[in-house]
C-alpha cells in the first residue's frame, strides 16, 4: 500500500481544538485521521513501513509525533490505537484493580517497563486489558493532554456488537499482517474471542474452520464478516467462499470518495476511522 497524505481544503489549522484526532500504529505502518466538529473526515494519512520489533515501532511513532505539523496541533480529543495481539479480555465478575496484573499475566507477558491499561466493554460486561511501554505512555501524554489509548480490538469488538443480530450466529474476523482476531457472537451474546498468528490465507481458514467445529456452529446459517489488511487477498476470498456461504468483506466507502484514483484497501482503516465513535 502506498503512502497517503490527504488534507481537505476546508481544514482550518487554527480550529483544530474543535476536531478529533485518531492515530493507529503497528509493525506494518502508521496512520492518522482528523474528524471536524461535524464528524467530517478532514485529514487522512497513511505511511506504510515494516518494523521488526516493538521498539522500532515506538521509534517510528515518536518520529511522526515530533515532526508532523498536524500532529503538533491541539485537539478536542486524541485517540491512540496500538494494533498488537498482546491483550486479553477479563470478565467483569473477575475484574478488580488489585488483581488485574495477575489476571493479565495468565496468558500475556508483563514487564517492569510496562503500564497496564484497561477499558470496560459495557455490552458484554468485560474489560479489555493491554500494556504500553511506560516511557512511551508518558511521552504521548505529555504530547497530547487529552488522550485515550486503546488497542484496535476495542473498536473491532464494539463495532461487531452493534451489528449483532437476534437469532443468528455471526463470526467477525479482524485480519492483520501476522495475526487475526476471531469473534463469535450467538444471538447477540459473545461466545468466543481469540487471536491466532498466521502466515498464509490457509492458516486463517484452518483456524476459522476449527473454531466453527469446536463451537458446534452450523455453517449454513453462519454470517461471516471480514475486516483488515487481508481483505484484498484473492486466495483468502477464494478459500472462504469455498467453505462458507457468502462471506462479507467490509469496506469503508468514504475513502474512495476523498482519494479518487488511488488503490487502497479501505477495510484496513475501518477501526481507525470509527475509533472516535466507540464511546471512550
Amino acid at each position: 500500500m502506498q503512502s497517503i497524505y490527504f488534507v481537505d481544503s476546508d481544514f482550518t489549522y487554527e480550529l483544530s481544538t474543535q476536531s478529533i484526532l485518531s492515530i493507529r500504529y503497528a509493525t506494518d505502518g502508521f496512520s492518522f485521521c482528523v474528524h471536524d466538529a461535524h464528524d467530517k473526515l478532514m485529514v487522512f494519512v497513511h505511511e506504510p513501513y515494516a518494523a521488526d520489533s516493538r521498539e522500532a515501532v515506538i521509534a517510528q511513532l515518536k518520529n511522526y509525533l515530533v515532526n508532523d505539523v498536524i500532529l503538533n496541533l491541539r485537539f478536542k480529543k486524541v485517540y491512540l490505537m496500538p494494533c498488537f495481539s498482546e491483550r486479553t479480555i477479563i470478565p467483569g465478575a473477575l475484574f478488580n484493580k488489585a488483581n488485574v496484573a495477575t489476571l493479565y499475566s495468565v496468558n500475556q507477558e508483563i514487564t517492569p517497563d510496562d503500564t497496564l491499561l484497561y477499558h470496560h466493554i459495557e455490552k458484554i460486561d468485560a474489560y479489555l486489558v493491554e500494556t504500553i511501554n511506560t516511557t512511551l505512555n508518558n511521552f504521548v501524554w505529555e504530547h497530547f493532554p487529552v488522550l485515550q489509548i486503546v488497542n484496535e480490538a476495542y473498536p473491532f469488538i464494539q463495532g461487531a456488537l452493534t451489528k449483532a443480530l437476534h437469532g443468528s450466529e455471526q463470526i467477525f474476523l479482524n485480519i492483520q499482517a501476522d495475526f487475526f482476531d476471531i469473534l463469535f457472537i450467538k444471538d447477540t451474546r459473545v461466545q468466543l474471542f481469540n487471536s491466532f498468528n498466521h502466515r498464509t490465507a490457509t492458516d486463517i481458514v484452518y483456524f476459522l474452520l476449527n473454531c466453527i467445529k469446536e463451537c458446534d456452529i452450523q455453517k449454513e446459517k453462519l454470517h461471516v464478516s471480514v475486516f483488515g489488511a487481508a481483505t484484498n487477498d484473492e486466495k483468502l476470498k477464494e478459500l472462504l467462499s469455498t467453505y462458507l456461504p457468502t462471506p462479507y468483506f467490509a469496506k469503508e466507502p468514504i475513502l474512495n470518495g476523498i482519494l479518487p484514483g488511488k488503490e487502497i484497501n479501505s477495510s484496513y482503516f475501518i477501526h481507525l476511522l470509527n475509533l472516535h465513535r466507540c464511546g471512550l
